[in-house]
């Protein structure tokens, strides 16, 4: 009973810093009872983070304030040292990444935040693609709807084992894991979340997303985006824009449609590195099993309003390789950066022909 008392109170400390500081739209994913928690111990923040043999990772920036964010990590970072760990750095944002730059941390880009800034982002049409515009309609003609979920207010257990079941046969299909950067269903505790369904003409559901907030509230991201097998084309979309549309109502300034990973990445530069190459290489041309571009296509359909670089961020003694693998016995890279990290394996071990590869 104690340590489950101990857990209790070090999740509910973590929700607070999240509701008073989160700036950043990967901040909710680290707020999970498998986590470890670093408290700040001169400012107001925490870091959360998972351990791979001697290697801590975490994602997003610094839950804190934005000018204690330098701070924080120069305790964490201190910490990890004591502990004898190397950090690691997940999905981090431009400003974080120069902090950690500057620190003597190798930086690499992982891809691209797709995000609708809807002040300005039409919604309606004008400026998505002819086909998303055709699916949508035909969608809408269909007569299926899109309701929110609140279960803050009542709950719909009936509804939940249904989501519940559709969530299961989603992951069997895609052979994917919940995992570090995705989060779980939690309808016992939803906190600020927000949930939205799509019900077919006989009450059958068609699909699930879930948002997670940040910055307040005032701004939500995608989190689970789940479909029934072979439903109609353009369903998924027409929720997507459906719950946008309902949360610009509400007041929400803005929604990402999460990160595209390996997009914006030029291999062909001249001073392009060893990962940069094998990044580029993945993302425009090697299949595993998953198509980086087709991801990178589907969110670029909804004309986001801002692409958001994110970085991979790691301690100068970690290798490529090491970091590959750290982040794929973990389990707790994004579904996606898992991916990644063997396909740049295979790619260093059978391509490029060496056994350790290091940033030139």
């Amino acid at each position: 009973m104690g340590n489950e008392n101990r857990k209790s109170d070090t999740m509910e400390r973590a929700y607070s810093i999240i509701k008073d500081c989160s700036l950043d739209s990967q901040h909710y994913l680290s707020f999970k009872e498998d986590n470890l928690f670093f408290f700040g111990e001169k400012v107001y923040g925490m870091i959360a983070y998972v351990l791979a043999g001697k290697k801590a990772m975490s994602i997003g920036d610094p839950v804190c304030k934005f000018e204690d964010i330098e701070h924080l990590t120069g305790e964490y970072i201190n910490f990890c040292e004591k502990k004898g760990w190397k950090p690691i750095f997940n999905s981090v944002s431009s400003y974080m990444a120069e902090i950690l730059r500057n620190l003597n941390f190798s930086v690499l880009k992982y891809g691209e935040e797709a995000i609708l800034d809807l002040s300005c982002h039409t919604l309606a049409g004008s400026g998505r693609s002819t086909a998303l515009r055709r699916n949508v309609s035909k969608v809408e003609k269909s007569g299926v709807t899109v309701h929110e979920y609140c279960p803050q207010k009542k709950r719909d257990y009936a509804l939940e084992k249904e989501i519940a079941d559709l969530s299961e046969k989603w992951y069997a299909d895609k052979k994917y894991e919940m995992n570090y950067s995705i989060g779980g269903l939690d309808f016992d505790k939803p906190y600020d979340r927000r949930f939205f369904v799509t019900i077919d003409t006989d009450g059958s559901l068609l699909t699930f997303i879930s948002f997670l907030p940040y910055e307040g509230g005032k701004n939500f991201c995608i989190d689970l985006m789940h479909r029934k097998i072979d439903t109609m084309t353009g369903v998924m979309e027409h929720a997507i824009i459906s719950a946008a549309i309902k949360m610009k109502d509400d007041g929400v300034s803005k929604v990402s449609l999460g990160i595209a990973p390996l997009a914006g990445i030029d291999g062909s530069k001249s001073n392009a590195n060893r990962a940069e190459k094998l990044m580029s290489a993945i993302f425009h041309g090697t299949d595993f099993g998953y198509n980086f571009k087709n991801l990178f296509r589907y969110k670029k359909k909804f004309d986001p309003t801002i692409w958001e670089p994110r970085y991979l961020v790691y301690h100068k003694k970690i290798s490529l390789v090491d970091l590959a693998v750290s982040i794929t016995n973990t389990k707790r890279g994004s579904t996606d950066l898992v991916l990644y990290a063997k396909c740049k394996l295979f790619l260093i071990a059978v391509t490029l022909g060496i056994n350790k590869a290091e940033n030139k």
